[in-house]
């Protein structure tokens, strides 16, 4: 019975000392696993987050690209005193400065825009059709007996949908699309 005994003594001893104080405590190992994990998943993100960065880079590259291809810019230079030019959703009329604006009227029904500027100049009517989505053409004539010339925009919509910047000063006159 003693030997019994201290066999259960020494087995009960040996379990003791072979197991740990607090069994939820970490152990050496596996710190140092949970430590390469971190490691290996650090170095994944950054090689994620780098191929990423340079997909921006390239989609921002293709957006500028995109961009410059979008502006469509055509310019008509009607007379010497007189350029048209259209830049995606504007039509700018450029009227050298001497050239006072008189008036200016809209026909509705015609879906017309006209501008009569001041000078005693002499040339033949100019036509002109414009491929643009927005505008349809533009006419530039003579009224000598009243001393004025006047430029036409014929435009494909409603005028509703248009808005006009008159700057006198500059001789300018740009007319957008309302989106």
């Amino acid at each position: 019975m003693k030997i019994i005994l201290t066999f259960m003594f020494i087995i009960t001893l040996s379990l003791d000392l072979f197991g740990r104080m607090n069994p939820f405590e970490p152990t050496d190992t596996f710190n140092e696993k949970k430590s390469e994990y971190y490691k290996i998943k650090e170095q994944e993100k950054a090689k994620i987050l780098e191929n990423k960065h340079k997909k921006q880079i390239k989609l921002d590259a293709l957006k500028k690209v995109k961009i410059k291809a979008k502006v469509k810019k055509e310019t008509f230079k009607i007379l010497p005193f007189v350029n048209v030019e259209v830049i995606n959703d504007k039509l700018i009329i450029k009227v050298d400065t001497k050239y006072k604006l008189l008036n200016q009227d809209i026909l509705k029904a015609q879906k017309k825009l006209l501008f009569d500027f001041k000078g005693n100049v002499s040339f033949y009517t100019v036509r002109k059709s414009i491929e643009h989505k927005d505008f349809k053409s533009f006419a530039i004539g003579t009224h000598r007996k009243n001393n004025f010339f006047r430029v036409v925009v014929d435009l494909p919509e409603n005028l509703v949908k248009y808005k006009e910047v008159i700057s006198s000063k500059k001789g300018i006159i740009t007319i957008q699309k309302i989106k």
